[in-house]
């Protein structure tokens, strides 16, 4: 698939890794010479010319150790007014920076879907104001929005923490993968 101008992405990697103990962008799984962040950026790299990343205060040295050499990557902290909202303060926060463009969309993605394959992003980039379902769950972190300046300021103004409020604003709609995919959408939550 082409890289185009239009598709953006961000990656949702400030969380706080509780369960898992230690942050899960910075895991590198054993066999792997890349921990999940870059895992993550690798896989968007086929699809898109730019990349944002929601990180935390604590993350932000590490992660421009990580990528100083990339400047189509751009790390984006959480807003202080909106660090307790979670992913949803996540997106707010690159939204607030990015120059937003009407015409453009955005692959949203959790830092810790390291199954996610290739023709799944390819699946939800050829998709538009979609987030990700399966038999089981609806995968709400996993999605392709249309431009969203407008609906999150409305979400965060009504004092919204959760993404889905988002996509119901959006009108989004699930795009479903088949039960054999259920496995690559599972969040890692230990190591």
């Amino acid at each position: 698939m082409k890289k185009t101008d239009s598709l953006k992405a961000i990656v949702l990697a400030g969380g706080k890794s509780s369960r898992f103990g230690s942050d899960k962008a910075f895991y590198r799984p054993e066999g792997s010479s890349l921990c999940f962040v870059e895992q993550t950026i690798q896989k968007l790299e086929k699809f898109t010319r730019e990349i944002f990343i929601s990180v935390n205060q604590a993350q932000i040295q590490p992660m421009q150790r990580l990528f100083h050499s990339k400047k189509h990557i751009q790390l984006v902290p959480d807003l202080s007014e909106v660090t307790e909202y979670g992913p949803l303060g996540g997106l707010y926060s690159v939204s607030q920076k990015d120059s937003f463009d009407t015409g453009q969309s955005y692959l949203i993605l959790p830092v810790d879907l390291p199954r996610l394959t290739d023709d799944e992003l390819r699946m939800l980039v050829q998709a538009t104001n979609v987030y990700a379902a399966t038999p089981l769950k609806k995968h709400f972190l996993v999605a392709h929005l249309p431009f969203f300046k407008t609906e999150i300021e409305e979400a965060i103004a009504s004092r919204e923490h959760r993404v889905k409020s988002l996509l119901d604003l959006l009108t989004s709609e699930p795009l479903m993968f088949p039960s054999w995919a259920e496995p690559h959408f599972f969040n890692q939550n230990t190591k």
